[in-house]
């Protein structure tokens, strides 16, 4: 591979390196010349790109306005060489102006590597964005009156400097809503000093993060002195705010609100809006903690009370809590299509596990970017494709990741094997089952196989599958039962005369037995497709005498 570059400044030149490193593999055998020039798009961060394709040799110009959408015009390159197209002529940009990941889940923090790796995903995804804020790290709602220690500025640097290679703004924040006492100077200061230290890095937005404490407030001087709450943490962001313009009036400073979901017309968030200076934005997640849907129509709601578009916190794909138990691999939907008219921005809170959040995100990406064009069911095998490129490999990957398709706001967690569950049940009480029978067995087969593929030594996502485990071994434990049940179903016969199931003497207890195996271990997979029929095949069997 050779690389060319023409028209850069020093910062895309380290970006340009940074994608052609990232993917040397794809680009090896090409010769490519690049040329950036200065082009004025309607869209902010848009681009215009013209390439054409000669055997080997690969001619590229770019026209940018901001010198970092030089990423999103190299990601859209690189799908047109993977292409078969000779000649690509594009002017492209994204809806959403703030697209990113909000790193706010409970429990095990991401580690720094980690982070590392999915500042690069997230430029591949043409997201702009990444919020620092685990809620279990100490420093971020316990201890976050000290500043930063030298440890983890070390690690915010990078984070920062790797950031910009891969087009990604570090967002740092605080929590200081547990024990903050709002009308005292030094409590405000704590905050100022750590989002100095930040600034000192080159980090350029920054977060107060009021949500989840006590609504009252706790300190006397704070009651004295306040009417609400609202009031109390507007006052005080203001006076973080006013720090930071003074250091840089180009800033960005963001809050989240004590309460962020609901219908946007909430007195606390009049009140908050109403005192809260203009250029900081307000974060909301929806109707719901975690929203089915999140539209238009509330987000001129928000809007209106708040006195400024909304800033998404989308608690999607997100598995902290109660819903531990499961993964969420599905592809983003229910939100609206041009929702980013009406709104300053969308941040997914990923799953505590690191590598099975990066699928998901990536559709989130997608959507971001054209609202109009996105289509979950394409945005996700594409992402398959591109995170996954071994077929193989990839294929067992898919069979797993359709048993975990769900949202914990509804969704089909387990597609394919509806279908397979659906046609069965419609041999059984037909009277063919035979027909049920062999289909069980064959759904048991595939998930039998795609776990040998997953647990090999040799499979490439070694990381991955560490991450899973429980599920992947629940993975093997449907396959079994789904053969269980096919033994059980070859055994019945059915009545014609009675349109009833004959079983065996012992059916009902193996049946039983085939759920008490799959209960057994608690992760979630598979929705209702196996205990589905299960519970359904025991309930219309009638036993011999």
């Amino acid at each position: 591979m050779t690389i060319t570059l023409t028209g850069a400044t020093s910062a895309q030149q380290e970006m340009a390196d940074a994608f052609f490193n990232r993917h040397s593999h794809h680009l090896s055998n090409y010769q490519i010349s690049v040329t950036i020039s200065g082009f004025r798009h309607s869209s902010v961060e848009g681009f215009k790109l013209e390439g054409a394709k000669k055997g080997t040799q690969i001619t590229i110009t770019i026209g940018l306005t901001l010198e970092h959408a030089l990423r999103y015009a190299l990601n859209a390159a690189l799908r047109w060489i993977k292409s078969n197209a000779d000649h690509i002529s594009v002017e492209d940009g994204p809806d959403f102006p703030i697209r990113g990941v909000v790193e706010g889940f409970y429990g095990a923090p991401w580690s720094h590597q980690q982070r590392l790796r999915a500042l690069e995903h997230f430029g591949d995804f043409n997201m702009n964005t990444y919020f620092l804020a685990p809620k279990d790290d100490p420093l971020q709602r316990f201890n976050w009156r000290s500043p930063f220690s030298d440890s983890f500025m070390q690690e915010a640097k990078e984070l920062t400097e790797h950031g910009k290679r891969h087009a990604i703004n570090f967002v740092g924040c605080v929590s200081p809503g547990l024990s903050v006492q709002y009308s005292l100077e030094s409590d405000v200061n704590s905050v100022i000093h750590r989002f100095t230290q930040l600034a000192n890095i080159g980090v350029k937005h920054f977060a107060i993060l009021w949500d989840d404490i006590s609504w009252e407030l706790q300190h006397p001087e704070d009651i004295e002195r306040y009417v609400t709450t609202a009031q109390a943490q507007a006052e005080f962001s203001n006076k973080v705010w006013d720090a930071l313009s003074q250091i840089d009036n180009s800033f960005v400073l963001t809050i989240c609100p004590m309460q962020y979901s609901g219908r946007g017309k909430e007195e606390y968030l009049i009140d908050l809006g109403r005192d809260l200076k203009s250029r900081i934005n307000i974060m909301w997640t929806g109707r719901q903690i975690i929203s089915e849907y999140l539209d238009i129509a509330d987000a001129v709601i928000f809007e209106r009370s708040a006195l400024r578009p909304a800033l998404y916190w989308d608690n999607f794909p997100v598995n902290d809590g109660s819903l531990q138990h499961s993964l969420f691999i599905g592809p983003v939907r229910g939100r609206e299509v041009g929702l980013h008219k009406y709104s300053s921005g969308l941040v997914s809170n990923p799953m505590v596990q690191f590598e099975a959040s990066i699928l998901p995100v990536a559709t989130v990406g997608d959507y971001l970017w054209n609202s109009s064009a996105y289509n979950p069911e394409e945005s996700w095998e594409r992402a398959l494709v591109d995170l996954y490129p071994k077929e193989d490999e990839r294929l067992a990957l898919r069979k797993f990741f359709r048993c975990t398709m769900g949202t914990p706001v509804g969704g089909d967690p387990a597609p394919d094997l509806r279908k397979v569950f659906n046609a069965a049940a419609t041999a059984w009480r037909k009277g063919d089952m035979t027909t049920a029978s062999d289909l069980f067995k064959k759904a048991g087969e595939e998930i039998l196989v795609a776990h040998k593929s997953l647990t090999s030594t040799s499979f490439t996502h070694s990381l991955l599958i560490a991450e899973i485990a429980p599920w992947i071994e629940k993975f093997k434990t449907g396959g079994e039962v789904l053969q269980g049940l096919a033994d059980v179903m070859s055994q019945c016969t059915f009545d014609q005369e009675k349109r009833a199931i004959i079983g065996t003497s012992s059916s009902q207890s193996e049946i039983l037995a085939l759920k008490e195996q799959l209960s057994a271990h608690r992760k979630n997979l598979f929705g209702d497709q196996i205990e589905g029929p299960l519970n359904e095949l025991a309930a219309e069997l009638k036993t011999y005498e």
